[in-house]
């Protein structure tokens, strides 16, 4: 990568009996965030590369950069966007880059800063938060969907109602594979090995109880795993393609699981017919779904966090849509 070389050209003047753990000492800064973090941050920071040579910035400014180049970037980004979203993540781009390479960062500065401030203030659009799930819509969603046998009905169903009354993300729903399922009396674990909170991959389970109801996450569950003929003992991920087969689906051979994309698209087809606009509604509106329905029900607080694997109150307030009925208590409690 263009931003380990100024950190190569130093490590050149070792012992050559350290040479070999350079390779490794590259691959774990490059691990010190996520992947798709890395991803975003060196994408980030290509581009602010491609705009300097672009105007004539001298490579050895690029690396570490002058705040005053970083500045004009950064108004050349706000003066091309409708949200602060690309000023944003060009600061944070050039400033991981500068981190891993252990230099101090051009966005200390306060030119630097108060650009990204007067940005995020003309740029700043309304939040449309995602309407959040019912379980009125889950059941109008179950009974127009639900048919005996078929695995392509059975796998939204329940990768909705796993989705809603585990509060996954839709990363950890789809990379849930049937090693990490573990059926109990009463109840079902689900392990999840790695999420957005999990920062050091320790795992955390998810646990999930039996209702008697048609829309029990824990029943449909077997069902599916039963009609797709995945087994106990196999690690691939559970919801995977399917392919047609004279007039029933089977899951496909490879081992590679759904797309965000495909996902998004079944959702969207699955409770179009009974919502007035969808576009209010998205994969984040099955986790809020169950989030909102639990915090109206007065759950604590504590267990509720715990459950959702929130690092944090503000976290965890973000996805809970408050009843008319709650918000009213307020006003009403005024001694008016």
């Amino acid at each position: 990568m263009y931003f380990c070389r100024p950190l190569n050209l130093r490590l050149f003047f070792l012992p050559p009996a350290l040479h070999t753990n350079v390779d490794v000492l590259v691959d774990l800064l490059s691990e010190s965030k996520a992947d798709s973090t890395v991803k975003t941050y060196h994408a980030g920071f290509i581009r602010w590369k491609k705009w300097a040579v672009h105007n004539g910035i001298s490579c050895c400014d690029i690396l570490p950069a002058k705040s005053l180049h970083v500045a004009l970037y950064l108004s050349s980004l706000v003066q091309n966007s409708r949200t602060a979203s690309p000023v944003i993540s060009a600061f944070y781009s050039i400033q991981w880059a500068h981190h891993m390479i252990g230099q101090t960062s051009p966005t200390v500065n306060l030119v630097v800063k108060n650009v990204l401030e007067g940005a995020k203030r003309r740029l700043a659009t309304r939040i449309e938060k995602k309407e959040p799930v019912t379980p009125g819509l889950l059941s109008k969603m179950y009974s127009s969907s639900f048919k005996e046998y078929n695995v392509m009905s059975q796998r939204i169903i329940c990768a909705c109602l796993l989705a809603y009354s585990g509060f996954l993300r839709v990363s950890e729903l789809l990379n849930i594979r049937r090693c990490d399922i573990n059926f109990e009396l009463g109840y079902i674990s689900i392990f999840i090995p790695k999420s957005k909170t999990d920062i050091y991959r320790d795992g955390n389970s998810v646990v999930i109880a039996c209702m008697d109801s048609d829309l029990c996450p824990v029943k449909n569950l077997k069902l599916y795993l039963l009609w797709a003929d995945i087994s106990p003992e196999s690690e691939e991920f559970i919801f995977r393609n399917l392919t047609k087969f004279k007039d029933r689906y089977v899951l496909r051979k490879e081992n590679k699981s759904l797309s965000y994309t495909r996902m998004r698209e079944l959702f969207i087809e699955a409770f179009q017919p009974f919502v007035s606009d969808i576009k209010k509604y998205g994969l984040h509106s099955l986790r809020s779904g169950g989030a909102t329905t639990c915090a109206n029900l007065g759950i604590s607080d504590r267990l509720f966090k715990r459950h959702g694997r929130w690092r944090s109150e503000t976290a965890k307030d973000g996805y809970i849509k408050d009843s008319l009925k709650d918000r009213l208590i307020v006003s009403e409690n005024l001694g008016l």
